[in-house]
């Protein structure tokens, strides 16, 4: 019932924007009552067929066909072609690719060791059918079988010594008419069929990914210009709910960013949208006012506009996705409704032009000594190797936070600062590469921390430890956190993370531009989930309305009195 709820939803959003739209079954299947709604459903299965052969023929990993052009010349036959023509037309491109013969036996070696238990299926390839495809294209399909070690020197996909998939042989076009449907079709069939076999988190999207691409062949159809061509893949993108999606188009332009920005950041607290800190003396809000409106629109209403094209976790986690894009507009005088001490209160603000706030605020100095003898470690500023400096300074210390709030400047943080908090050398991640084998399967392996890198000198550090995480933790802090928080002494606090542990990867575009997306599975060491739910602390902190009024960080408070409680409880 749910996915036919949803194909209904679908079919709804094609009505809406053409005049002719196909009825729906009593059982949820689209039929083909109008010429429209056939040349959709054969853009549809000509995307599925284009990328499985894709991904897998020799033809392709060889480097033997452009695998664009090939798409390019079945668009226009395949949208005219009748119902009972699709599978023929297909089938007839696929024996035009030569045999499957890629000139090797030898096996991918991660596929040879790998166990049944450490295999996640990602890609739902039930549409292989009969059915579906008939009986002869059906079976040019279910030759494939795992793929051999192949040179991917040419291949639409090759993959770092890691396992990151790496996508630089795809064609960037210069020029493009984007007015051309073949185009606009090409550059949608790249991103849905990339994302298909090399994203890793199908299984905890609420949206099923196949359903998807029957909404978005239209849409991307309908449009004309370069604008709705990267609007149209944003929106799609965002259906992933991955916070490392974004789109790179080299700083040309942001089509969501207005101009004028009121001078503050914000905050989630007490859930409602609060005014952190402001900037200059022009700007009468203060710390501690609730956002309610802007302009007419109240504010929830305009972030659910932003996250129809930024993928977000989920509407509860907007900090470092949407906060930038809220309190702005075209005209340089904003007017906020605001909540201040009880009352409601209308403030008319001059907006800041081509200024971003609400951006995490980095800290000048990489670590320093609290009151009460606490150390503080600021990942965010931390030099190239200082870490081990610092924790010979921090060594006589009476407890330390490691504010994983920011994200670290050294990168290889989990390694290096591990050593001192753990005893021994154990598993902190799972994580769950791309198959080379068999594209949308991906293979588990664990990650270790606690052993001391070359050179390091660590020591054993005994006092209580705390970790500050927050909505703001993000990728590699959240990958941080996981390999820190498997230390003896070690108390994680806030609350929860963004849930976007992983790597970036990068798809491109047509015209160099590129969109990213998170294609290493990131896992707890017992293959718990991390992504979209983030990281759950032991100890669980919240900002209010009223310590953001005061100027006071509350769990940084709460880390020191922590720490204290924990000292005293040692001392006695």
């Amino acid at each position: 019932m749910k996915k036919i709820a949803r194909l209904v939803a679908v079919l709804l959003c094609i009505c809406m924007l053409f005049t002719s739209c196909a009825p729906v079954g009593t059982n949820g299947e689209k039929t083909a009552d109008s010429e429209y709604s056939q040349e959709v459903q054969n853009l549809e299965k000509l995307c599925k067929v284009w990328g499985y052969t894709k991904y897998n023929h020799p033809a392709f990993l060889l480097g033997q066909k452009d695998w664009d052009e090939e798409l390019l010349n079945l668009i226009p036959v395949v949208s005219e072609a009748k119902e009972n023509e699709v599978n023929g037309i297909l089938h007839e491109w696929f024996v035009s690719l030569g045999e499957i013969d890629y000139k090797t036996i030898s096996k991918v070696p991660e596929w040879v060791g790998v166990t049944e238990e450490n295999k996640i299926v990602c890609t739902d390839t039930a549409w292989i059918s009969e059915d579906y495809l008939g009986k002869e294209l059906s079976a040019d399909l279910q030759q494939f079988e795992p793929l051999p070690n192949v040179n991917r020197g040419k291949a639409p996909v090759s993959f770092s010594s890691i396992g990151v998939p790496d996508f630089s042989n795809e064609k960037t076009y210069e020029n493009i008419d984007y007015s051309n449907q073949n185009y606009r079709l090409l550059g949608l069939f790249r991103v849905w069929n990339i994302l298909k076999y090399y994203f890793p988190y199908f299984e905890i999207m609420d949206e099923d990914w196949d359903d998807l691409l029957s909404e978005y062949i239209p849409k991307m159809m309908e449009g004309s210009d370069l604008e709705s061509f990267e609007l149209t893949i944003m929106e799609l993108t965002a259906h992933l709910h991955d916070a490392h999606v974004m789109l790179m188009n080299g700083g040309e332009t942001d089509y969501l960013l207005k101009k004028y920005a009121v001078p503050v950041d914000l905050i989630r607290a007490d859930g409602k949208f609060v005014i952190k800190q402001v900037y200059g003396t022009d700007c009468s809000l203060q710390a501690g006012d609730i956002v309610l409106k802007q302009d007419d629109l109240s504010i929830e209403d305009v972030a659910t506009y932003f996250i129809k094209y930024i993928s977000v976790p989920n509407k509860e986690k907007l900090a470092n996705q949407v906060f930038p894009y809220l309190l702005r507009s075209d005209n340089q005088m904003i007017s906020l409704t605001v909540l201040r001490d009880g009352k409601e209160e209308i403030v008319h603000v001059k907006g800041v032009p081509n200024m971003l706030y609400s951006m995490p605020q980095q800290p000048l100095i990489s670590h320093e000594i609290l009151e009460g003898n606490i150390g503080l470690i600021n990942p965010s500023a931390l030099k190239d190797g200082e870490i081990n400096t610092i924790m010979q300074e921090l060594r006589t210390t009476d407890g330390m936070i490691v504010d994983l709030r920011q994200y670290p400047s050294d990168t290889t943080l989990q390694l290096t600062l591990a050593p001192y908090f753990k005893k021994n050398y154990s598993p902190f991640v799972t994580i769950a590469c791309p198959s080379q084998a068999v594209p949308g399967i991906m293979w588990k392996r664990q990650v270790y921390s606690g052993m001391m890198m070359p050179g390091q000198e660590s020591y054993y550090y005994d006092k209580p430890v705390v970790i500050l995480i927050s909505e703001t933790t993000q990728s590699n802090a959240e990958y941080t956190t996981m390999s820190l928080r498997t230390g003896e002494n070690v108390t994680v606090l806030g609350n929860n993370s963004i849930g976007a542990d992983g790597n970036i990867t990068y798809l491109p575009l047509l015209n160099g531009h590129k969109i990213t997306f998170t294609s290493l599975g990131i896992y707890t060491p017992d293959g718990g989930q991390t992504q979209s739910i983030g990281l759950t602390p032991d100890i669980e902190v919240y900002p209010t309305v009223e310590g953001i009024k005061e100027g006071r960080d509350e769990l940084k408070e709460a880390a020191v009195a922590y720490i204290q409680e924990q000292s005293g409880t040692k001392a006695k």
